[in-house]
C-alpha cells in the first residue's frame, strides 16, 4: 500500500513516511514518485470529483489541517473514498493566537507601536477609548475544541462570556445566546466555526450592523466566514472599533480591501503554527490515513456516517 503527499510546504516527507510505516504503509512525495497510490495527503490543492476520477485507486484523502472545504466531500463519499483531517493538532496554538489578537486589538497594541515609531510618544490620547476588559463581554461564535480553550484562556479577563453554537452543550459560566445576541452584545466577537455553505459570509453587512460601534471582530477560523468588503466598509465608517484577522477570503490577499482598512490587525494564517504543532499535524495525518488503508478505525474520519450509510444500503 502506498500513500502520496500531493502538495506540501513542509519540505521533505520523512516525518510522514516514518508515521505511515507504523501501519505497514509506504509513503512518498507525488512530485517525485510516479507510482500509483492508494491515497493522498493534500495541503492547499483543491480536490474535486474530476481529480478523484483521475486517480481511481485512491481510497483515502487526508487534509493537512482542520478545515476540509478544499475537498469535495460528497464526491469522495460517492466514490467510497474516506476523507481524513486532524482537528486535534493545534488547539493550544489557535486559541493562544485568538487570545493574543483579542488582547492586542482591545489594548490598541499595533496603533501604540505605530505612534512610538513615528516619534509621537506623547500622543497616546489618540488611542482613546480603551475599555477595561473586566467590564466587557466576550462573545464566541462556535465553541468546539478551540472555542472552549479560548474561553478557558480569556474568561479571567472578561466580566462576561457569551456564546452562540447551535450544536454545543452548556459550559459553566458561559451563557448560550442567539447569533444576533452574540453580535449585538459582544464587546469582542471571536469566530470559531468551520466554513460551510451555511456559514459562508456568516458575518455580512447586515450582521455587522448589529455590532456595537465600540466592538472588535476577531477571526482565526476561515476567511470566508466574513464578507471582507462589508467589513472594510464598516471599518472605514467607524461602525465598529476594529478587527483582528488571521485569515482572509483570498490568501495571499492581493487587492483585498481589508489591507487598506483602518484599525485592523492582520496575521498571515499562522494561528495553527508552532514547531510542535507542525510535526504533530504531519505525523497524525500520515498515521491516520495509513490506518484507514490498513482497515483500522481512526478518530477523525470526516465522512464516516455517510460512508457507513452507503455501505449498509
Amino acid at each position: 500500500m502506498l500513500l502520496h503527499v500531493f502538495d506540501s510546504s513542509y519540505g521533505d516527507v520523512t516525518v510522514e513516511k516514518s508515521a505511515a510505516e507504523t501501519h505497514g504503509v509506504d509513503l512518498a512525495d507525488a512530485r517525485s514518485d510516479s507510482r500509483v497510490a492508494d491515497g493522498v495527503l493534500v495541503q492547499y490543492a483543491s480536490i474535486t470529483g474530476d481529480v478523484m476520477d483521475a486517480h481511481p485507486t485512491w481510497r483515502v484523502i487526508g487534509r493537512y489541517g482542520v478545515g476540509v472545504d478544499t475537498i469535495d466531500i460528497a464526491a469522495a463519499t460517492e466514490r467510497g473514498i474516506a476523507v481524513v483531517n486532524v482537528p486535534d493538532y493545534c488547539e493550544e496554538e489557535v486559541s493562544t493566537h485568538a487570545a493574543a489578537l483579542i488582547l492586542a486589538a482591545t489594548r490598541r497594541i499595533a496603533d501604540a507601536d505605530a505612534l512610538v515609531r513615528q516619534g509621537r510618544w506623547a500622543d497616546w490620547s489618540e488611542l482613546r477609548p480603551i475599555w477595561s476588559l473586566s467590564t466587557a463581554t466576550l462573545a464566541l461564535v462556535g465553541i468546539g475544541r478551540i472555542g472552549r480553550e479560548t474561553i478557558r484562556l480569556l474568561a479571567p479577563f472578561f466580566g462576561r462570556v457569551i456564546a452562540y453554537d447551535p450544536f454545543a452543550s452548556p459550559i459553566d459560566g458561559v451563557e448560550l445566546v442567539s447569533l444576533e445576541q452574540a453580535l449585538a452584545q459582544g464587546d469582542v466577537v471571536s469566530l470559531h466555526c468551520p466554513l460551510t455553505p451555511e456559514t459562508h459570509h456568516l458575518v455580512n453587512a447586515e450582521r455587522l450592523a448589529l455590532m456595537k460601534p465600540t466592538a472588535y471582530l476577531v477571526n482565526v477560523s476561515r476567511g470566508g466566514l466574513i464578507d471582507g468588503h462589508a467589513l472594510a466598509v464598516a471599518l472605514h465608517a467607524n461602525a465598529i472599533a476594529g478587527a483582528a484577522l488571521d485569515v482572509l477570503e483570498t490568501e495571499p490577499p492581493l487587492g483585498d480591501p481589508l489591507l487598506d482598512a483602518p484599525r485592523v490587525i492582520l496575521t498571515n494564517h499562522i494561528a495553527w503554527y508552532s514547531q510542535q504543532s507542525e510535526l504533530r499535524l504531519r505525523r497524525l495525518l500520515a498515521e491516520r490515513c495509513a490506518a484507514v488503508l490498513a482497515g483500522q478505525n481512526i478518530p477523525s474520519l470526516v465522512n464516516r456516517a455517510a460512508l457507513e450509510a452507503a455501505s449498509s444500503a
